[in-house]
């Protein structure tokens, strides 16, 4: 009996860690200090005073002209049902340009964007495909005290709060 519990508490166990990974990838990490630190990125002050995120991304080296983004989702529910999506361009190695955000809703109607991105209905139909992918795959759990002061070593570039 004894066996099976001990069994039923380790399965149960890695199926909460399935979902949440502590660290993203060294470019997501770099990307996401940007955000932290950037006055203009939109984060709200619940979410930067916050001890840790949950964050969702994607890279996407497919475009037009051959550059990579990196569309970055910082959740503001525990469900990651809301958040702000981020298009961030990796111009080269430490660089990143947050070059545009939106909030988010995401139900089973769909998504929808109480803010959102600068370029309307063509910018939203680049970053719902990502959001799609986001909202119901891995997410990383990250504590504030690892983005913060941020890296002297990262570049960053806003087109936020620019206009």
């Amino acid at each position: 009996m004894n066996r099976c519990l001990a069994i039923l508490v380790v399965v149960g166990g890695l199926s909460l860690m399935a979902g949440a990974q502590n660290r993203p990838p060294g470019t997501v990490h770099e990307a996401l200090q940007c955000l932290v630190t950037d006055t203009k990125s939109g984060l709200d002050s619940e979410t930067l005073s916050a001890a840790e995120i949950d964050l969702g991304y994607k890279m996407d080296s497919k475009t037009a002209l051959g550059d990579h983004y990196l569309y970055l989702v910082v959740y503001t529910t525990p469900k990651r049902d809301e958040g702000r999506i981020y298009d961030v361009r990796v111009k080269q190695h430490h660089v990143y340009s947050v070059e545009n955000s939106a909030t988010f809703v995401s139900t089973a109607k769909g998504i929808t964007f109480p803010t959102p991105p600068v370029g309307g209905q063509w910018a939203q139909n680049q970053l719902i495909p990502a959001l799609e992918k986001m909202v119901h795959h891995k997410w990383y759990t990250v504590e504030m005290k690892y983005l913060r002061p941020g890296s002297k070593n990262v570049r960053c570039e806003s087109a936020l709060g620019k206009e």
